[in-house]
């Protein structure tokens, strides 16, 4: 967060009292029995400090790696709308017997009273560091899948505020749902034909002599160079961070192409997989002559190679810059390298369209056009090589670079690797959230997600409970609760928690009153309400029903009023959407029964690339702004 020539103060080591809020009774002391019944016959006040306290989502995060994102997004939205903010002091307190750390900061809004401002986070990464296997992963998809379908046509329900309600789901649901299974079938047979290869490459096991052994790796050749360059897209368009509102044609068009970059890159999957798997398996392969298995693998190896080469580049341009303006969207590099990489992914579809054309003859005139401009193009490069080294070196030189880059030996190791970084991400990112989303079946990672839940409880209830130095009252008068991807579905646990805890003390922390804001941003809560939603056998749903017991916010009406619960997500963002399982849909609400408090649902028209929308929240601006006006007390913007 500190730039060269900033300022930033550490400052001395506090030690808070706290209030007895959470333990049951018969857990207290004597004093801390008799300090809770006193709380309740006069409760304290407030200071007029504001507290932030936010839970980090899935993947290898870093200590303090969300606390410097949430620091930087609010100063970021501090200065756009000219609100003074001052140099950040750093701190680490004990709350009863809690320790944390924190920022504070004091914003000077258009108000005569500055607002004093602490920012707590919620570190729980190590909890689930090496705890999840790949076939965790897979079995959770696999079930969270069929479970999801199964809801569709059973007709989904909730249990809210006492009453089972019902919501229309739109055929885009099982759509997706089967199409991310056929997905995760498709990597699962590419990865095993990955295996078996390498264990023949290694002697352990033999090739059968009637494998098709040419047709398979042209096929695996187009397969990684699809997976390569549309990884090369994506992180391409990442750091040329298009935003709509500074330009709206390179916005939508990054959006736009990467689309169609996410649709033929699963196409692609999809169809390599069958492809391959009927030729390994069962030795079945189109008819396709050497001489347009060489072009193939020369075209597949080129793309990959081009696309790497460019995201090498990529890379040393934006590590060049980071000493300079933070504006990464900066003259014509970041669109020309971009167009480029597209160029590469979509030049792929020529290798897939000769493929073809060898299995189905009736398409070779339909591809016709690809061979005047490749002529072209060799053409070209022949005479200009030729003038460079002359005739006969140009040559020789040509044929050696035709010879490597058409090599099949790019072909298994570029697979593997490919496999094992989305080993990698898939391990790192959904395994957490198969670690800590209860799947409702016993498993071995019950005692991980206790482990996790009692963690964020500590760490709220410490910011809730701190007394004041100089007072008897609390030391924060508001409290925002803040949660990014699997990190709102850990918000939203804890803060249930805390207010149930809280009633049953008597009402004494006044959780509910004094939290300002519920914050949940590429938040999956709607996706795991629906694929693990406790639909019983029988009509009755007394599971369903019972497990609002523990969710006032879905359970408590007047709890719900006076909570905002505010949500930013992206269409862009296939985590999070827009959370509507968490109140009466509006067509279809139970006889009788009157709308609750919504969710404030808003998009962030900024998180523009496709997957990558889901981290690019933390850079623009509608959730900090959002966060703003309900920690200062500002006017919508």
């Amino acid at each position: 967060m500190a730039k060269e020539g900033s300022s930033f103060r550490v400052d001395e080591r506090f030690n808070y009292e706290s209030y007895p809020i959470a333990p049951p009774e018969a857990e207290l002391t004597d004093a801390a029995r008799a300090r809770r019944l006193e709380l309740r016959k006069n409760p304290p006040g407030t200071t007029a400090k504001r507290a932030l306290w936010i839970v980090h989502g899935m993947g290898q995060q870093i200590r303090f790696e969300t606390l410097e994102q949430l620091a930087e997004g609010v100063v970021r939205a501090a200065k756009d709308q000219k609100i003074e903010v001052s140099p950040p002091g750093f701190r680490e307190v004990r709350i009863g017997k809690t320790i944390l750390q924190r920022v504070e900061l004091v914003f000077e809004p258009h108000s005569p009273k500055p607002r004093e401002v602490h920012l707590y986070e919620c570190y729980w990464a190590p909890k689930t560091e090496g705890a999840v296997k790949l076939r965790d992963v897979i079995g959770f998809l696999w079930d969270g899948g069929t479970r999801g379908i199964v809801n569709y046509f059973v007709r989904f329900q909730r249990a809210l505020f006492g009453t089972m309600a019902s919501y229309k789901l739109t055929w885009r649901t099982p759509g997706f749902l089967v199409l991310t299974l056929a997905l995760l079938a498709a990597l699962m047979a590419i990865d095993a034909m990955i295996l078996a290869t390498g264990a023949t490459l290694t002697g352990i096991a033999k090739t059968p002599a009637e494998l098709p052994v040419g047709p398979l790796t042209a096929v695996a050749a187009l397969v990684s160079a699809v997976a390569i360059t549309f990884g090369v897209v994506l992180f391409l368009a990442e750091t040329g961070r298009p935003t709509l509102g500074r330009s709206l044609a390179w916005g939508r068009a990054v959006r736009n192409l990467t689309w169609f970059a996410v649709a033929f890159t699963a196409t692609s999957i999809l169809t390599g997989a069958v492809l391959m798997s009927l030729m390994f398996w069962f030795s079945i392969a189109p008819s396709l002559p050497p001489a347009s298995q060489t072009l193939v693998l020369a075209l597949a190896n080129t793309s990959a190679l081009f696309s790497l080469l460019l995201a090498a580049v990529s890379r040393v341009w934006r590590r060049s810059r980071a000493s300079g303006t933070s504006e990464v969207e900066a003259g014509p590099f970041p669109h020309l390298i971009f167009y480029a990489g597209f160029v590469a992914h979509f030049a792929v579809v020529a290798g897939v369209l000769l493929l073809a054309s060898q299995a189905f003859p009736s398409m070779k005139g339909a591809i016709s056009w690809l061979v005047v401009p490749s002529n072209w193009t060799l053409a070209h490069v022949r005479a200009f090589l030729a003038c460079i080294l002359g005739p006969a070196s140009a040559t020789a030189f040509s044929g050696f670079v035709f010879s490597v880059i058409s090599s099949g030996a790019w072909v298994w190791p570029f697979l593997a690797l490919i496999s094992g970084v989305a080993r990698n991400v898939i391990v790192e990112y959904v395994g957490d959230v198969t670690a800590y989303v209860a799947s409702n079946r016993i498993d071995r990672f019950d005692d991980i997600r206790t482990k996790i839940k009692n963690l964020a409880k500590e760490s709220a209830l410490a910011v809730y409970s701190a007394k004041a130095r100089e007072s008897d009252n609390f030391e924060y008068e508001k409290v925002a609760i803040i949660g990014h991807s699997l990190g709102s579905v850990i918000a939203y646990d804890t803060l249930n928690r805390l207010i149930a805890d809280d009633v049953l003390s008597g009402m004494t922390a006044s959780i509910v009153r004094r939290t300002c804001l519920l914050l949940t941003f590429g938040s999956p809560l709607d996706k795991t309400a629906f694929f693990f939603s406790m639909m019983g056998k029988n009509t009755e749903h007394i599971r369903e029903q019972l497990a609002t017991v523990v969710q006032p916010l879905i359970q408590d009406r007047d709890c719900r009023e006076q909570i905002l619960w505010r949500n930013v997500y992206s269409r862009n963002d296939i985590i999070s959407g827009s959370l509507d399982f968490y109140q009466f849909p509006d067509d279809q609400l139970p006889p009788g029964v009157q709308q609750v408090r919504k969710v404030e649902n808003e998009k962030d028209e900024d998180a523009l690339v496709p997957l990558v929308a889901h981290v690019e929240y933390w850079k623009n601006l509608t959730v900090w702004r959002r966060l703003l006006e309900s920690i200062l007390d500002l006017p919508p913007v």
